[in-house]
C-alpha cells in the first residue's frame, strides 16, 4: 500500500534510488564465483604472511643489535652455556 509517508524518500524528477537485487544464478557459475573469491582471499593472506615474515625479520635485527650492544647479555649467555 502506498502512502505519503513512502514520497519522502523519493528523488524528484521520477529517479528512483537503485535497490539491492536478487539475481539467480546456476549453481555451477556460483561455485565459479566462490572459487574466485577464495583465490583472492588466500592471496590476500598470502601478502599479509609475507609482510609479517618481514617485520619478524627486522624485529630478530633489532633484538640482535641490541644484545651485543648489552655486555651482562653477553656474560649470562656464557654462564648458561657453561652450565649444561
Amino acid at each position: 500500500m502506498y502512502s505519503l509517508f513512502d514520497s519522502v524518500f523519493d528523488v524528484p524528477f521520477g529517479y528512483s534510488i537503485p535497490r539491492d537485487r536478487v539475481y539467480v544464478i546456476p549453481d555451477s557459475e556460483y561455485n565459479k564465483l566462490r572459487a574466485e573469491e577464495n583465490e583472492r582471499q588466500v592471496a590476500k593472506l598470502e601478502a599479509r604472511k609475507e609482510h609479517h615474515s618481514q617485520v619478524i625479520e627486522r624485529l630478530n635485527e633489532q633484538i640482535g643489535e641490541l644484545q651485543t650492544s648489552l655486555p651482562a647479555a653477553e656474560s649470562a649467555k656464557e654462564l648458561a652455556s657453561t652450565e649444561k
